[in-house]
């Protein structure tokens, strides 16, 4: 599972090749800036049209979100892009070299050139070489922050995760906009504390009082979602207060992108002990991927990006 979790950084990492892809598109119409540099529509464009084509026609919401979820993916790789050029470390023109040629002999070895990849990524060969190099760069500055005392830091601070321990959570969820108005806020917290009353006093289960109140697609179930891991799984607050609670116990009020949660930890795994030299792998990945997300976090709250599509 591990494995599985941690390749999400790998695959992150693959936002910085989605790049300038509009050079063939005709929508010069503008999706958002971002610090001033623009995106326009034909990235959105372009991206969309790698999808495997659909059987059934896509409703309208569902095409608005995902012309909205690649543009999330534009917005970070300019914003990677845009740091990596002030802050990020150089990049050898023939390291860049040496990928495309690695990049030339997968494609020959699927029957196909360098050409034939330009025009199913409606790229130029150009902005796949722009690419490459911003992939490259990123690797190098994830890799000069990547040391051994942080990545042993690190191992020894999320040590539950990856010693595999995983905990069953049942919550109770009022989901409240962060954007809500203080007292719709206060108003959900009174109900969740008066839940959290009655369940103490024993005058109603956890489980059904999740079945009653708690908006969430696990409330038929008494508001049990499963195991979850330390990392990656749910909302770091939720994991992080779980993981700190002891068995049956019920918790305070924890507040996530989603609302106000009261959790019950149900069970718990015991650890399989590990060593760093066994775990590297997988703490290098999940190191550099927490990093490019609280980089992206940072970026985002000092950016100015205007968004031009509704």
């Amino acid at each position: 599972m591990i494995g599985r979790l941690a390749n999400r950084g790998k695959m992150a990492m693959l936002s910085l090749l989605v790049g300038a892809c509009a050079a063939w598109g005709q929508n010069t119409k503008s999706a958002a800036t971002v610090n001033g540099e623009n995106i326009p529509m034909a990235e959105i464009d372009a991206v969309l049209a790698m999808r495997n084509p659909d059987l059934f026609p896509v409703p309208k919401a569902q095409q608005r979100q995902m012309r909205h979820d690649v543009l999330d993916a534009l917005i970070n790789e300019r914003l990677l892009a845009q740091f990596l050029a002030k802050q990020g470390p150089k990049v050898d023109t023939a390291e860049v070299d040496k990928q495309m040629l690695v990049l030339a002999d997968v494609q020959k070895a699927a029957g196909k050139t360098i050409d034939d990849y330009c025009r199913e990524t409606r790229q130029t060969k150009e902005q796949v070489r722009l690419s490459m190099q911003n992939l490259l760069q990123y690797s190098a500055y994830a890799k000069q922050q990547a040391s051994d005392a942080e990545l042993k830091k690190y191992f020894q601070e999320n040590i539950e995760f990856f010693q595999k321990v995983t905990v069953r959570v049942s919550h109770i969820v009022i989901r409240i906009p962060e954007n809500a108005p203080v007292a719709e806020k206060q108003a959900a917290r009174t109900k969740l504390n008066d839940l959290k009353q009655q369940i103490v006093a024993g005058k109603v289960t956890f489980a059904d009082a999740a079945r009653d109140h708690s908006q969430c697609p696990s409330a038929p179930k008494g508001g049990d979602i499963g195991f979850i891991t330390r990392k990656w799984m749910v909302d770091d607050a939720v994991a992080r207060t779980a993981f700190g609670m002891k068995k049956d116990a019920i918790s305070e009020i924890v507040t996530s992108e989603f609302g106000f949660h009261l959790l019950q930890v149900t069970d718990r795994t015991p650890a399989k002990p590990i060593e760093f030299v066994a775990a590297i792998e997988d703490v290098r990945d999940c190191f550099i991927e927490e990093m490019r997300q609280k980089l992206l976090n940072d970026l985002r709250a000092k950016a100015k990006i205007d968004i031009h599509i509704d």
